[in-house]
């Protein structure tokens, strides 16, 4: 078993006026580590688009009149197009200050309490934890149905550490000896893997 996200993502505190919400996406890019805040896959695979979500619905809180814009920062969210798209407008807590009622509803994935609503198993599955993840896994995201991508990305994603920790190792012993050949040897291992799993992973999604 082991964590959904190795870092929770921390947005900055952003008051700079845009003339339109996506134009913080180069600020939410960083901020979300270049993952999608819901799912935690990394935007580099080229597998999908990543957008702009609002937290709250724009179309909840617009029709509220609320003092909440849309391009507000703090309601921002890096999120890869899947995860955008099965969220769209649920809100079912239809209240700006109560996300969930412990059992169904959303977290801000900004919050810590967040990654205690899931986790994923030895293959890189995202699960539910608890009822309220069991709802943002099956309903608000359907993680489910993605089970097989999500664990490509996780797998993809171990594979891309493996080797940018390897090659500077590598790049560092003697060319001659045999350490160097033992390492240099794994490193192709894994760049031959991370090429194979990417090459199925941008065939799957393009499938879909």
């Amino acid at each position: 078993m082991a964590p959904l996200r190795e870092k929770t993502p921390k947005r900055r505190n952003i008051t700079t006026a845009v003339a339109a919400w996506r134009l913080h996406k180069p600020d939410l890019k960083i901020d979300f580590n270049e993952r999608c805040a819901y799912c935690d896959s990394y935007d580099g695979f080229r597998h999908t688009w990543f957008e702009v979500d609002h937290f709250i619905p724009k179309d909840f809180f617009t029709k509220k009149k609320t003092t909440l814009t849309v391009t507000q920062y703090d309601n921002l969210v890096y999120s890869c197009k899947f995860c955008n798209n099965n969220k769209l407008n649920q809100w079912p807590s239809q209240s700006l200050s109560r996300f969930n009622n412990g059992q169904v509803g959303f977290v801000d994935p900004c919050d810590d309490a967040y990654d205690t609503h899931f986790y994923r198993d030895a293959d890189g599955a995202i699960m539910w934890a608890t009822e309220l993840g069991k709802w943002m896994h099956t309903t608000a995201f359907k993680f489910d149905e993605r089970e097989r991508g999500i664990r490509m990305l996780w797998n993809l994603q171990r594979l891309k550490s493996i080797i940018e920790t390897l090659e500077p190792v590598v790049e560092q012993l003697t060319k001659d000896g045999q350490e160097y050949s033992d390492s240099h040897a794994k490193l192709l291992e894994y760049t031959r893997a991370y090429f194979k799993y990417h090459d199925e992973l941008i065939n799957y999604y393009n499938s879909l």
